[in-house]
């Protein structure tokens, strides 16, 4: 059989198969070559018939679409990467990098603008623009709700997780999504998961494990949300300066009608780029974004 690691809690793990929740163990063969179980990995498992509760042994992980280490997450289609502009005032560059590790480990990116109640309508535009005409972007007031309808509509279908710096509201725009997303298979599955945590606490004699973890939830039509506590930035790989400036899909439409074919858009001249900056067609925190991650791959290079 087949399904998705829902959840990972000391050495046990919750496997989706599309309808049932069912805790189990790795396969020896598993653990003797260090094969890591992510949450979000697809798994061949059996039922345990030796077993009285119906546990269930993973004995293979399907190869991932992707993975990130920091959560440790698999095969994620879409990052939500979420910012505000007040109460954290916005920083660009951090998530103008979000993005681009998402683009680097072949994720979706969706930009969610949090707290708009914070933010005038100017200011609200203006980041809007940054990023409407790259990126699906929408704007979700946390106190209201107002926008997650159309988040959801965003996310539809797809294995999506936010991340964002902390303090912009993930927690509050996750709530809202689950809230949003009560169907009987999400219902269904909560109890399901409380029951084998439960068993958990009885097989190691141990508390019910409060710490968070990474856990998915099933909202149904194939959604599945990961709710990673604490997910504020990504690891990126050493990467060069050429593979900077293709994370930039407005920089790579006007690339053609450079002087250079190799044209870095920073000091070349008859640079379309910098042409569409100066004519506010490109925005300027996403430019200054790029000159920073240019300028961190020159110092990695040195």
């Amino acid at each position: 059989m087949k399904g998705t690691v829902v959840k990972g809690i000391g050495g046990f793990y919750f496997v989706h198969d599309g309808e049932n929740v069912v805790m189990g163990k790795a396969r020896g063969n598993l653990k003797r070559n260090k094969k890591l179980i992510y949450v979000g990995d697809i798994v061949d498992f059996d039922i345990d018939q030796s077993d009285m509760d119906g546990d269930c042994v993973i004995h293979r992980v399907i190869e991932r679409k992707n993975f990130l280490n920091r959560p440790p997450v698999s095969n994620l289609d879409t990052l939500v990467v979420v910012f505000s502009l007040k109460q954290p005032d916005v920083n660009y560059p951090v998530i103008d990098k979000l993005i681009a590790g998402a683009l680097m480990a072949g994720i979706e990116p969706v930009i969610c603008i949090s707290k708009t109640d914070l933010a005038g309508d100017e200011e609200l535009q203006k980041a809007h623009s940054a990023y409407k005409d790259i990126y699906p972007t929408v704007l979700v007031n946390g106190i209201t709700g107002e926008g997650t309808a159309e988040l959801l509509e965003l996310i539809k279908g797809r294995r999506v997780a936010l991340a964002g710096p902390s303090g912009v509201g993930k927690s509050t725009i996750t709530n809202h999504i689950l809230k949003a997303s009560e169907s009987d298979e999400l219902k269904a599955f909560e109890k399901a998961i409380e029951a084998e945590t439960g068993e958990i606490s009885g097989k190691t004699g141990r508390g019910r494990h409060t710490t968070r973890h990474v856990e998915i939830f099933p909202l149904g039509g194939g959604t599945m949300l990961y709710d990673t506590p604490g997910f504020t930035s990504l690891d990126m790989p050493e990467y060069d300066i050429y593979r900077v400036r293709d994370l930039f899909p407005e920089f790579r439409d006007l690339q053609a009608e450079c002087k250079y074919a190799d044209c870095l858009h920073i000091n070349e001249p008859y640079c379309a780029v910098k042409d569409a900056l100066k004519e506010g067609k490109i925005a300027k925190s996403r430019y200054d974004s790029y000159l920073i991650m240019t300028e961190e791959v020159k110092k990695w290079q040195k």
